[in-house]
């Protein structure tokens, strides 16, 4: 899926979990789209897996759309899990103490294992 620039891409599902991976740029031209494609995802798998080893670029309006699909996973009885975040995008989320509030992961397989019994 594109959405100018920023993608996400969906690389497995299975039940309520969905493994998807992003690309580009998050920032206030590109996260709309993005927070759509993403929602979506959630509505029907609400345990999220998003690996953001491909986002190059992550300013405030991309973290506040990290934030509102993560409240949305949890309004569906999910959770959204972020995979390899980016040296910058790391940063970004140590800075702001986001970095407590998601579950953050090396890799997918670690994401993966990492989930409730049953969803994995």
């Amino acid at each position: 899926m594109t959405s100018s620039g920023l993608h996400l891409d969906v690389v497995e599902t299975r039940g309520p979990l969905a493994v998807a991976s992003a690309g580009g740029r998050m920032d206030l031209h590109t996260v709309a789209g993005f927070h759509r494609q993403a929602t979506a995802l959630i509505d029907d798998h609400p345990h999220l897996i998003l690996d953001l080893s491909g986002i190059t670029f992550c300013d405030s309006s991309g973290l506040n759309t990290l934030l509102r699909l993560r409240r949305h996973a949890d309004e569906h009885g999910g959770r959204l899990s972020l995979v390899a975040p980016a040296d910058r995008v790391m940063h970004m989320l140590r800075l702001t103490g986001a970095d407590t509030v998601f579950p953050l992961y090396a890799d997918v397989t670690e994401a993966q294992e990492a989930q409730p019994p049953g969803i994995r």
